[in-house]
């Protein structure tokens, strides 16, 4: 689920900007995209309903882990990475049961989601503004809704030319993040993610990177472009990890059978 809780963290935070400028998003619809199956489509009332979908389908899962990347190539442990993706998302003081449970999620790129269309409204200098936004990802297509007389129209063109404006930044932010995003998930869809190590194939070291960085940040935090910056694996990530950490399946038969059954030892070193 590693692009699908990404790519919805995403929208929130670009609806999350349009609100620190005044706007209320409502009617926001999002497209499900997975390899093999159709696309679905959910709508959602208000950016707190969005909120609350992601914090019950992701945010617990996101958070059980630390981010292993840093921006500080002096903390970094030197290029090509080579390293599992267990090693990646592994912690030793975390319940083996929950690791487990998460290994689907962390090992998965999920469905892509894309925002298609949102309306927002905003009521500022006495003016109830609306707009609806279609096609976001690919024309891209800003309609104003809101009805004016002419006298009103002339006075408060220039504050809807620079709403506008801003609206269009915005949109242009999400969709260089979301164009990142897309082409990982094309990448993805041919990958097991739990086999390849993190470098081997290059797309994957962007995958974890993306995932941690856009997902860390606070609900309220907004669009940023800085999210595609690079950043390195952290050293200290993987050589102060104690001996045998990754090699829970050692402990006892039963937990052997239990990654056979799940297929999840390809997690795990030997």
């Amino acid at each position: 689920m590693v692009i699908e809780s990404t790519s919805t963290k995403t929208i929130i935070d670009l609806l999350e900007s349009l609100r620190k400028n005044s706007f209320t998003s409502t009617e926001i619809r999002l497209s499900y995209t997975i390899k093999g199956a159709k696309t679905r489509y959910i709508t959602f009332n208000t950016l707190e309903d969005l909120k609350t979908y992601y914090i019950d389908n992701y945010y617990r899962t996101v958070q059980s882990k630390k981010s292993p990347y840093t921006a500080d190539p002096r903390l970094a442990i030197q290029e090509p990475v080579s390293t599992t993706v267990g090693q990646l998302i592994y912690s030793v003081s975390d319940p083996l049961e929950y690791f487990f449970d998460s290994i689907p999620f962390f090992c998965s790129t999920g469905a892509l989601v894309t925002l298609e269309s949102v309306n927002i409204n905003s009521y500022m200098k006495n003016y109830n503004m609306s707009f609806s936004l279609k096609d976001v990802t690919k024309t891209f297509k800003i309609i104003e809704t809101s009805k004016f007389d002419l006298r009103r129209q002339t006075a408060i063109a220039d504050v809807i030319a620079r709403f506008k404006k801003s609206v269009q930044d915005y949109v242009a932010t999400y969709t260089k993040i979301y164009n990142r995003l897309n082409a990982l998930f094309i990448q993805g869809q041919y990958v097991d993610l739990c086999y390849h190590t993190i470098g081997y194939v290059e797309f994957t070291f962007e995958l974890y990177k993306l995932f941690f960085v856009i997902n860390k940040r606070p609900m309220t935090a907004g669009i940023d472009i800085n999210v595609l910056k690079k950043m390195y694996l952290r050293a200290t990530n993987l050589t102060n990890m104690p001996a045998g950490a990754l090699q829970p399946r050692l402990m006892s038969q039963e937990w052997f059978s239990l990654l056979l059954e799940s297929g999840s030892y390809l997690l795990l070193e030997s």
